[in-house]
């Protein structure tokens, strides 16, 4: 079984405001795309859509790994990650990957993502460290049944999610919109540094640097 991984990273990361997509930002002198690189060095494929100064992400993505398929969204601008998905998804025909350019996995995610991933079965991800806007996942049973802004839970939507590429639409809507009309669907407990804000950068370097064991994959 094949295994592709498609990576939403065309957007402007303006709650950051580093001027930089997100992917592009170091973390203790490795871009987040780095890490990705190496969490996800078992997939067959990655694809990776971009948008914003696509050039230079193009040229920084290849020189670490050349075998990474880019997928324009050239309306980066006015679009959402569930159109840059539909747009990386194009030909796959089958289940892929989907995870957000802007997060550092950690070691022992990428693997049970693999792991998963082979047990050929949709799952949606999940994280127990709740984010500042978190969109809250009911989780009974093993299965995320539910999103909510209002409703809380002891989990959030962690923009992973491996899913057959059929249920994608190119609709201006949030990605786990789309993924309500399929619920329930697996929950996997993933451990990841979302960065979306200033504050998100400083508390993934003060975590790489405590756990290095975890994420950092050039010790």
């Amino acid at each position: 079984m094949k295994k592709t991984v498609v990576i939403a990273a065309a957007g402007r990361g303006n709650r950051l405001g580093a001027g930089l997509p997100k992917c592009l930002i170091e973390v203790n002198g490795h871009a987040v795309f780095e890490y990705q690189m190496k969490a996800l060095r078992w997939a067959d494929e990655i694809r990776m859509v971009v948008g914003y100064r696509a050039e230079e992400v193009i040229r920084r993505v290849s020189a670490v790994n050349d075998k990474v398929v880019f997928v324009w969204n050239r309306d980066y601008a006015k679009t959402t990650t569930l159109q840059s998905n539909f747009l990386g998804a194009e030909g796959i025909g089958e289940k892929a990957l989907f995870i957000d350019g802007d997060m550092l996995l950690c070691r022992g995610t990428g693997e049970e993502l693999c792991r998963r991933y082979e047990e050929n079965e949709c799952f949606i991800g999940v994280s127990r460290e709740l984010s500042q806007e978190p969109v809250y996942a009911g989780v009974e049973g093993g299965y995320v049944r539910w999103f909510s802004y209002e409703k809380p839970s002891s989990y959030e939507w962690a923009n992973v999610a491996l899913i057959d590429t059929k249920m994608l639409e190119y609709a201006h809507t949030h990605f786990y919109v789309q993924l309500e009309k399929y619920l329930p669907l697996l929950s996997l407990e993933v451990e990841r540094l979302e960065i979306d804000t200033r504050e998100d950068f400083l508390y993934a370097e003060q975590t790489v640097r405590k756990c290095p064991e975890k994420y950092d994959f050039w010790r």
